[in-house]
Parts: structure tokens; sequence; C-alpha cells
């Protein structure tokens, strides 16, 4: 007999993580428990991304591998790189069944007939995509033993960017309704979830498909009166999506996390062209300006690709410039990897690997820079923190601000999914030190005009 086991594997963003607890969550509705350590799991679910080539290449490593390290577990493969070769993957006789986005209502009647021990079964009919959507907000959602949970908003993306593929394979745009995510919001506190990161492809689209339409701000507002929350955190906004409401909120708003990730993808505007990208670099820069002039503690992040097609090495270094001078504090950096299907496949001037290398490592090292900058501004002061239930190798807890310092805490586990005021003792390279202050755990809401006068880090350092 198959045990009643199940092991998820999941590749790519915050919103695969989101369908992946999903999955988890209907998986365990249904009697099955999480298989531990080395334990082979009767059920595998492979939860792709195919953001790039690699990703693909990944996801079927990780498909075999489950198949190997599980031996007779039913194996299902699902995520967006069954949107482009759904038939590819359900000719590969160790897959039992390939469950695109729009099949995800059937996961439930997949689960029942694998809990039956029935026949393998291959998905190929389309369904109603917006009820999946809904079914997957208003249902179980399990993190394991995550400190955080991410709760989808809106799916799918109608911008046009010529590196990007996901559109392709998550659709248009769509949002799911408040009242369901009110629902899915007041279940994840209700188990004890102190923090929950909003997430989907094109957040900051969030309501304008609904009837009647509605905003990402008001959305925001009705979260925020979420009995128990602890706080609601934005994961990334396009910049034309980073309204007035929007910075009103994040100013004024305690319980909303002061940190907002904004792609920027490059400082140089004959680059963004390419890209097709909405905006140009002085727009970009008003709205990280506008933000760290209302909410001066805000942890201000930026996804950038290096080595896009035709990206000269005077257009690099256009990007580097701007963000050493830009009030950013972190920069996630994407070595540009060639998605056939997209326009940026068919453009000319591919830069080398060796120059997309040094550039990407010049550019985490500026990176590091003005994290470090950011970090130091804060010595001596009090921040709120998140304590994780995963601790750091030392023994010490991880723990969580609002505008994105992870720090080292001494303490307990009772500290675990509390909201706990803490003073940043000291930071030394990528490790921020913390003590925990003196105060009642039912005392630990700091008042939002708690340090808000912060110079400007990105002074505070020699750009190289």
């Amino acid at each position: 007999m198959r045990p009643r086991t199940y092991r998820v594997v999941t590749l790519g963003c915050k919103l695969n993580q989101f369908d992946s607890a999903s999955i988890e969550g209907l998986l365990r509705a249904r009697g099955f428990r999480e298989a531990k350590g080395e334990d082979p799991a009767g059920v595998c679910v492979v939860n792709t991304c195919t953001v790039t080539e690699n990703a693909d290449r990944e996801a079927r490593r990780l498909a075999r591998r489950a198949r190997r390290e599980n031996p007779g577990c039913r194996l299902l493969v699902t995520g967006c790189s069954v949107e482009l070769d759904r038939e590819g993957l359900a000719r590969d006789p160790g897959i039992d069944a390939v469950v695109g986005h729009s099949d995800r209502e059937r996961i439930p009647a997949i689960l029942d007939r694998i809990a039956a021990e029935s026949d393998p079964a291959t998905l190929g009919e389309i369904a109603c995509i917006e009820e999946a959507e809904e079914t997957a907000a208003a249902g179980p959602l399990h993190y394991g033993d995550r400190t955080r949970a991410f709760l989808k908003v809106q799916e799918g993306c109608d911008l046009s960017c010529a590196y990007c593929i996901i559109p392709q394979v998550r659709g248009a745009s769509r949002s799911i309704a408040p009242d369901l995510l009110e629902r899915a919001a007041l279940a994840l506190t209700a188990r004890g979830y102190r923090e929950i990161v909003l997430t989907g492809v094109n957040t900051g689209d969030y309501g304008k498909d609904l009837t009647p339409r509605t905003t990402l701000a008001a959305l925001l507002r009705r979260l925020l009166r979420t009995p128990d929350l602890g706080r609601l955190r934005l994961n990334s906004l396009e910049p034309r999506t980073v309204t007035p409401q929007i910075v009103d909120l994040l100013a004024g708003e305690a319980g909303l996390a002061r940190h907002l990730q904004i792609p920027l993808q490059s400082g140089c505007d004959a680059t963004l062209k390419r890209m097709y990208r909405n905006y140009r670099t002085a727009d970009y820069l008003e709205t990280l300006e506008r933000l760290r002039a209302r909410v001066p503690d805000i942890g201000l992040g930026a996804d950038v690709i290096v080595g896009f097609p035709g990206e000269s090495a005077a257009e690099f270094e256009e990007t580097y410039r701007f963000i050493a001078a830009s009030p950013l504090n972190y920069v996630h950096v994407f070595s540009y990897s060639d998605r056939p299907g997209t326009p940026a496949s068919r453009l000319p001037g591919p830069v080398s690997a060796t120059d997309i290398r040094d550039r990407s490592a010049r550019l985490r090292t500026l990176g590091e820079e003005i994290g470090l900058a950011f970090r130091r501004g804060f010595v001596g002061r009090i921040l709120e923190v998140l304590p994780f239930v995963r601790r750091r190798p030392d023994g010490r807890l991880r723990a969580l601000s609002g505008n994105f310092i992870e720090v080292a805490l001494d303490g307990d586990p009772s500290l675990v999914q509390r909201l706990v005021p803490v003073r940043i003792d000291r930071v030394d390279g990528a490790d921020t030190e913390a003590s925990l202050l003196p105060l009642a755990y039912e005392q630990m809401r700091i008042a939002p005009e708690i340090g808000n006068s912060m110079p400007e880090p990105h002074r505070d350092f020699a750009i190289h």
C-alpha cells in the first residue's frame, strides 16, 4: 500500500510558493501528511518554473529525482513549464499527472483518485481559470514550518516585456475577489501566521478587472483590519502601480511593512526601450524619491537584468551609476538567459557569457555595499521584528524587520511568531545583530513614528 504521505518541490517565485501551499492544503485535507527526512512519499508534486530554459531543465531533473527517491509514488507535475510543454511532459512515463494552471481545480479529484489507489491520470482539458483561482484563494493553505504566509491576490499580466514568457503561461491579469481574500487572511491569522505577504504576477494591477472596479490600496485597507494580523507585506510592484494611495498607506499604516520591491531591470533608457518597459529612469527615480521622502525608513529593492541583448559596456555603466546614486537598498541581480518564444530571443547583439558574469559580479558587489550602508544606519535604533521558526546555524533566532532587515537574535522559542521590539546592536558584513528589549510581549507593538530620522543611507559609502 502506498503511504499517505506527500512531498512538494517548488521552483520559482513566491506565487509558486502560494500555489504549492494550496496543493499541500488539499493533500492534508485528504488525510495526507508531509514526508519527513528521507522517508519515501506516496505523492510527489513538482511545481515548475519556466522563466528560462534552465528552469525547464531543472524541473525535469527534479521530477526524475522525485521518482528515483520516492519509488512507487504518484508523481504530479504542475506550474508554468506545463503551459509550454504539456504534451511533452504527458508523454514522460515517469509522470502520473500533468496539471496546468487552468486545470488546477481538478487537483482535488486527482488526489481523491490517488488516495483510492486508482490508475494514473493525465489531464488535457481546459477549465475555468477564475473558478480555479477562487477555489485556491478560499481553500486550505499549508506552509509547513514557514513563519510567513503568502496570499495570492492576482494572477496573470497584461504587460509585454520583451524578455518575459510569463504572460503566455499565466494569461491576462485577473484579480481574486476581495471577500475571498479577506476569508483567506482570516484563516491564516487564525492558524498563527503573523505576517502575510501579498503576491501576484503583477500585484499592482489588482482590482481593475473586477466589478465593481477596485484597487490594491482599497484591498490593503480591508486586509489590514484582519484580527490578529501582525504585519501585511507587499511583495513587488511595477513602478507605475506605486500610486499616491499606496505611498500614503506605507507612510501611515503601522501594520503595513515598510518595504517594497520595485523592478528596475535596467538603469539605461535605451535598454529599457528594447525591453518594452513602460517607464524610463526618470520616472523610476521619481517613484523612489517620493517613497523615501514620505517613508524615510523604507527598505527599497530592485530587480536588475544584466546582459540583455544589445547591452553595451556604456549602457551597463549607466545602470551601475544609476543604482549607485539612487535611494535603493537592495539589488537582486539576474543574468540574462535567453527564453525562446519571447521578442528578446530574436534581438541582435548577444552579450558574451564572460561579460554577463563580470557585470553581474560588479552589480552584486554594489548591492552588498548599499545594503550594508542601509543596515548600518539603524545601529542603536529600535525595530520591530518577526522571529522565524527556523534558526540560524549558530542557534540564534533569525528575525525579519518590516523594512526587510534580517537580524540575529538571542531568544527562546516563545518569541517565534510574535512581533517583538529589538535594538540593532552591531552590523558586521552580512550579519546584523540585535537584542530584545525588556518589554512585555503584549506591549510589543511599536508606534509607527519610531525611527523616522534615518539619514540617506546611499550617501554613506564610496563608490569604487
